[in-house]
């Protein structure tokens, strides 16, 4: 017989995992009770509020590693998009996704730096999806901004 912590009723052996003070049936209800989706959001917005810098720091260096590198990018940009309601009802996150891993792909194989870019942008009604999205270089894309009808100027750029 042993005694659970969290109910404090005397109950057997078998009533217990092996390695637990807790019987079996409080271990389901903690279980349940975490997997609930309204107590995990007041449980995740609290633990914010407590460790908002250190949690953001942790995510900061997170998205640095090499293989969350194109899915934290994908991650900002929807977030954006979300903002500007641009992301559509028919939204391919695993197309979008794909892009950005191609452009992680492509940067790592010609030292290029690689830019998923919104065709027609953000700030100007486009929408956060596959068919608005293109590859750009770094630098064209910073060139090219929030313009919509952008065109390359060879000139201004060195052979």
């Amino acid at each position: 017989m042993k005694q659970c912590k969290t109910c404090e009723e005397i109950k057997t052996l078998t009533d217990f995992y092996s390695g637990r003070n807790s019987c079996k049936v409080c271990v389901i209800e903690r279980v349940k009770r975490s997997t609930n989706k309204q107590t995990k959001t007041a449980y995740d917005k609290d633990r914010r509020k407590k460790k908002g810098d250190e949690l953001r720091a942790y995510d900061r260096e997170r998205a640095k590693l090499p293989h969350r590198r194109a899915a934290h990018n994908e991650d900002t940009r929807k977030r954006r998009a979300k903002l500007k309601d641009a992301i559509p009802d028919d939204y391919d996150r695993e197309g979008v996704l794909a892009m950005y891993k191609l452009a992680q792909k492509i940067s790592n194989l010609t030292g290029v730096q690689m830019h998923v870019d919104h065709t027609i942008p953000l700030a100007c009604g486009g929408e956060h999806n596959v068919k608005n999205l293109q590859l750009l270089a770094g630098t064209l894309n910073i060139a090219k901004g929030a313009n919509v009808n952008f065109q390359l100027n060879w000139e201004k750029y060195p052979k």
